[in-house]
């Protein structure tokens, strides 16, 4: 009860403070509405939204002031009321019952040298929950946490970056999931270089990040990309490396149309040096090694495992329109010919649209996104798997929560939502429709889930209100035939925003 009680001590302190945060954290109530005053016309078409962390810049700093500022305190409230359910919750894990999460800290810049402390706490009834032999898990009951969150450490110079950190990163332009980095998962350690700030050039803007991240495990929990279930870790007392990159283009001839690549290499730390002696060969490998097989065969014996996507995001701020989509592979194909003949080998993708109509009052932002991870037909020639696990024991994990799309192994999503905005008094309602087919790949018995969710979103000066209600009709549960079952999920969202404007 002592975390418990400094952690609600540590909100009530805080709350006398006035101040901007400097960057909009993954997964807050900001960042839907920054995306729509972009549509709108009103924010920086310049912006991705692909390489997040969205940054909002500061003014310009001296070495005589020091800045010191408050980041928005949020508790996010979550009840599932028979099984486990959501995804894009960062360190709040897959769990029945209650479960509570809360963030708050502190950004503090001296010069070109920042600062960001934003610790986040978890914790989870973990109720028993209804399962079978292949969905589910009830191991582990009651979980207390204390994560890093949101915190990082660097230098800033110009439009450059670079440091250490612990944040949640959301790379492509998805909006309900994204292939290869969201906040599903907890943030994890890793040391960056980026961009800042969108880099121009004669030929057009550019955003980028690399990482070198550390990627754990816990082997007394149950993991998502087994179904949640418990599974034997060959290396227990390893954790895993990874490098990663995305770079995101907008020519400067075409406005508002963005393109961008993803990749990422993953092995065990006590794998590292096979790659090679060298320094970019043991920490960089992701820029080192090649796209195909046949010059990378030694690959299965070094246990290294990649993904790599490719994007676009078209922005049509005049007609509030935008257009996206990401193509993934989870394998290397064995030449540039492989690729073209068996183009949908190990693939996953997303596509989607969206569009905002400007009303007399009002606002209305409609949308629909498609994700697709089971196997592809390919499989009938020859087989890769479902997306995150070609390859290692923990797959695509960090204490076994997927660091890409979070709605389950193997599923496929349909998002539909409609969202509309009174403009004078800053209320709005959201409803979303989600389809989930859970891994129709390997299962018979199709598991279909439908969600309907209603979220209205209340401000009031620097105060968010947003509570959410989410009701889940399951057909064949568990993929057994004719089981039907229903789940309730509960959310309220407390933000905090520490200004006056």
């Amino acid at each position: 009860m002592k975390r418990q009680f400094f952690i609600y001590l540590l909100f009530i302190c805080l709350l006398s403070y006035k101040s901007n945060a400097q960057q909009v954290i993954i997964g807050s109530l900001e960042e839907d509405s920054l995306r729509i005053a972009q549509l709108a016309g009103k924010f920086s078409s310049q912006l991705s939204f692909s390489v997040r962390p969205v940054e909002l810049h500061p003014t310009k700093i001296s070495w005589r002031k020091p800045v010191f500022k408050i980041l928005p305190a949020t508790v996010i409230t979550q009840f599932n009321s028979a099984k486990p359910f959501g995804w894009n919750d960062g360190a709040m894990i897959a769990a029945n019952g209650l479960q509570i999460m809360g963030r708050t800290g502190i950004y503090a810049r001296y010069g070109i040298i920042e600062v960001q402390l934003a610790p986040e706490w978890v914790y989870a009834a973990n109720k028993e929950y209804e399962n079978s032999p292949e969905w589910g898990s009830n191991a582990g009951g009651l979980y207390n946490k204390i994560f890093p969150g949101q915190s990082s450490a660097g230098i800033r110079i110009g439009s450059l970056s670079l440091g250490i950190s612990t944040q949640n990163l959301w790379w492509g332009p998805g909006q309900r999931s994204s292939l290869l980095m969201s906040n599903n998962a907890p943030g994890f350690l890793h040391a960056y270089i980026r961009s800042n700030r969108p880099a121009k050039t004669p030929i057009g803007t550019f955003e980028w990040q690399l990482i070198g991240a550390r990627l754990d495990s816990d082997s007394s929990r149950p993991y998502e990309n087994m179904h949640l279930k418990l599974t034997p870790v060959t290396y227990p007392s390893s954790w895993r490396y990874q490098s990663a990159f995305v770079i995101t283009y907008q020519p400067k001839w075409i406005p508002g149309l963005f393109l961008g690549m993803t990749r990422t290499l993953q092995r065990y730390q006590k794998d590292i040096g096979l790659g090679g002696t060298s320094f970019l060969s043991r920490y960089v490998p992701v820029i080192t090694k090649a796209f195909l097989k046949q010059n990378e065969q030694n690959d299965d014996a070094e246990n290294t495992d990649q993904l790599a996507s490719f994007f676009f995001r078209w922005l049509l701020p005049k007609s509030g329109w935008e257009f996206y989509g990401e193509w993934g592979y989870n394998d290397y194909n064995q030449n540039v010919r492989d690729y073209v003949m068996d183009a949908t080998h190990s693939v996953a993708y997303i596509i989607g649209a969206s569009k905002l109509y400007e009303l007399r009052k009002h606002q209305l932002w409609v949308g629909v996104e498609s994700l697709q991870q089971s196997e592809s037909a390919s499989n009938l020639l020859r087989g890769a798997g479902n997306w995150y696990v070609h390859g290692g024991d923990n797959g695509y994990t960090h204490w076994n929560q997927i660091i890409g799309a979070g709605v389950g192994y193997g599923a496929n999503l349909q998002s539909v939502w409609a969202k509309i905005i009174n403009t004078q008094t800053k209320y709005s309602l959201l409803c979303q429709l989600n389809r989930i087919n859970r891994d129709p790949n390997n299962y018979g018995n199709k598991w279909v889930d439908y969600a309907f969710s209603i979220q209205p979103f209340l401000q009031k000066k620097q105060i968010i209100v947003s509570p959410a209600i989410t009701y889940i009709y399951s057909r064949n549960a568990f993929w057994l035939i004719d089981n039907v079952n229903s789940n309730w999920n509960l959310r309220l969202h407390v933000f905090y925003n520490f200004t006056n404007k």
